[in-house]
């Protein structure tokens, strides 16, 4: 992983952990991401809401930052803004970490302890915190419930299922961090004439039920088992026509 720091309008090689104001991630294979406007436009709204001061020097960050993913081989870069005594952008580039399989998740026994969902960036290190939770278990990922034990979302992905022939996942009632792969799924389902409902849902109930982790870096994962809620989950009938369409909506980094 190589970091860089944007000061004086240029990007400067040099590493930097202090707090997260804002954060974005996306995969980028041969040159190629998906829904990039969708993560630009959520970046900006993080810029508006924690670090409005560097609005104007955003599109110059995002150009060079953007410039240095290369186009052949499979990447997953973070863009940040920290807070280094006043705020700066930060920039990793990251190789992207394989694939994987079908999915076992874990219960986090309390009610969802992060504060800050209307910017992704200040809980994210909280979320990987809480995911080793899980990891800790023999799971993969931690599904976070609210004060009435309600399904939110995982600890750094989204849950959806599916009802028979209907797309389900938490109602916006229920505090989650915005998503785009959520968006794009459901903006798919759209398309293709599929009934969609947000839901207050309890692990138990999804039991006998497809479900799926979303996340920019994995897609669609599918979940395989739940510790303490099911140890067999059926098989994806749904995902391979979403992941389809999924790979159209790929464009060349510009």
């Amino acid at each position: 992983m190589q970091s860089y720091i944007f000061q004086e309008g240029s990007l400067t090689p040099r590493e930097s952990h202090e707090s997260v104001l804002v954060a974005d991630s996306f995969l980028v294979e041969d040159g190629k991401v998906r829904s990039l406007q969708l993560h630009q436009d959520r970046f900006i709204r993080g810029l508006q809401a924690k670090a409005p001061e560097l609005l104007d020097t955003y599109a110059s960050f995002m150009q060079e930052a953007i410039a240095l993913i290369p186009r052949t081989g499979r990447y997953f870069p973070r863009f940040e803004v920290q807070n280094n005594e006043s705020p700066v952008f930060v920039f990793m580039l990251r190789e992207a970490p394989e694939q994987l399989g079908p999915a076992t998740l874990w219960t986090y026994p309390y009610p969802d302890p992060r504060k800050d969902l209307s910017t992704k960036g200040p809980e994210l290190s909280l979320g990987v915190e809480l995911r080793s939770l899980a990891q800790a278990q023999g799971a993969d990922e931690t599904i976070l419930l609210n004060e009435h034990g309600e399904i939110s979302e995982g600890a750094l992905s989204s849950l959806v299922w599916w009802r028979g022939d209907v797309l389900c996942a938490p109602g916006n009632e229920i505090p989650w961090l915005e998503s785009v792969t959520r968006l794009e799924i459901f903006q798919i389902a759209e398309s293709m004439g599929i009934k969609t409902r947000f839901e207050h849902a309890i692990p138990e109930e999804l039991v006998g039920l497809e479900l799926w982790l979303l996340s920019s870096l994995q897609g669609i994962r599918t979940v395989k088992s739940w510790v303490g809620v099911s140890e067999n989950f059926p098989q994806a009938q749904n995902a391979t026509a979403f992941e389809k369409r999924m790979k159209m909506l790929a464009s060349a980094l510009p």
